[in-house]
């Protein structure tokens, strides 16, 4: 036989697929059974929970929608970044838009963290909507952000990068302002305040860390708002074993299968065993979410919110989590709360006049306008005695 008998790509992937597909078969089926087992346990004990599903709907909701792009000009880079809020009232399941508002911001950028720093640009421009909502004094009961709260450690600048950490400490003191002037208006904190929540996309690795826990011990549940409905007692035995029952199975596969219909997970703590937070002052004082899902074949999403035990109760994570979904669209596998959508659906236009304004610039350049403005203004200041 000739050892060094050559093979075509194809034929190699044939023979690989036959060879490899009995066993990729049953470690999906295996880790299907092992979701499968576990589901109801979360159910027991209280780590995932139906949500009840209101038939009438009346509900006044801020969204507030958040982009940026980067656009080359002459060899370096510009940006636009700008956030809309959407304002809706929801009257006996009747849905009207009463308001909206917008910022933006367009200049030039360099290399250093562009990423990250238009990040934090969203994020204080969602901020600054946030604010002016509250001052209108108009009434609301949700407002929604699509950006954190806080400030992870992922965002944290290296020393080295000077515009990111300028970027960085400017947003941070506008977060730090906001709280230390607003908390006390909003929910939990004043009873009749609107619910600020953060809507985030991802991020199951919180609820799945959380579940392969020993949650048999204080240690363990120190994560958990025990408010929220967790019950140990339904399933004490069975807790010890989730670990090694989860261990090959996958966060995202895991999340999708646990959470069904209309339910959510229990809350949980997001500042435990985790880099502290920043501002850490505002952020000692309780984050918390929990992920929700408002159809089975939608997208799974998380939100955050600000406080803690016994503050928030389980009614009230319930009532946050149906509003949620009411208000939940899904398209094309994404979903995304409706004022939010309205939102993006303006903010489309953000790279056109991002190139808008590279061509404007472009355009100012060639034709020296920029220097003939400045001279023509020291000619005046000349003239006049300066």
């Amino acid at each position: 036989m000739n050892e060094n008998k050559t093979m075509n790509l194809a034929q190699s992937l044939a023979i690989d697929s036959q060879l490899r597909l009995p066993g990729s078969a049953g470690r999906l089926l295996k880790q299907i059974r092992d979701i499968e087992q576990v589901a109801p346990l979360f159910r027991d004990a209280g780590l995932v929970k139906a949500v009840p599903k209101p038939t009438v709907v009346n509900l006044r909701v801020a969204g507030i929608a958040s982009k940026s792009c980067l656009d080359k000009a002459l060899g370096g880079f510009i940006y636009a970044s700008a956030a809309v809020r959407t304002d809706l009232l929801i009257e006996d399941n009747k849905v009207s838009t009463v308001g909206s508002d917008s910022v933006s911001e367009l200049d030039d950028i360099d290399f250093e963290a562009q990423r990250k720093r238009l990040d934090l640009i969203e994020i204080r421009q969602a901020y600054l909507l946030l604010e002016k909502q509250l001052l209108s004094q108009e009434p609301c009961d949700l407002i929604l952000l699509d950006t954190p709260l806080f400030l992870a450690r992922e965002m944290i600048p290296l020393d080295r990068n000077a515009k990111h950490v300028e970027e960085f400490n400017k947003t941070k003191q506008v977060i730090e302002d906001f709280w230390d002037k607003y908390r006390a208006s909003l929910f939990p904190w004043n009873n009749e305040g609107p619910v600020l929540a953060g809507i985030l996309a991802e991020r199951f690795s919180a609820i799945v860390s959380i579940a392969r826990q020993d949650l048999r011990t204080e240690e363990g549940r120190k994560h958990l708002l025990i408010s929220d409905g967790f019950n140990e007692s339904n399933c004490r035995d069975e807790l010890g074993s989730l670990e090694e029952s989860l261990s090959g199975v996958g966060d995202t596969r895991f999340i999708n299968g646990i959470l069904g219909n209309y339910s959510r997970t229990i809350a949980f703590r997001m500042t435990e065993n985790r880099a502290r937070m920043e501002p850490a002052k505002q952020a000692e004082l309780g984050i918390v979410g929990f992920h929700f899902r408002s159809a089975r074949g939608g997208q799974i999403k998380m939100v955050q919110l600000a406080g803690d035990e016994p503050e928030w109760q389980s009614a009230d994570f319930d009532l946050v989590a149906s509003r949620l979904m009411v208000l939940d669209m899904q398209s094309k596998g994404n979903a995304m709360p409706l004022p939010q959508l309205l939102g993006y659906q303006q903010l489309g236009i953000l790279p056109k006049f991002a190139r808008f304004y590279r061509q404007g610039l472009h355009g100012a350049l060639k034709n020296n306008d920029i220097e003939a403005g400045w001279l023509a203004g020291l000619d005046e200041g000349i003239n006049n005695g300066i």
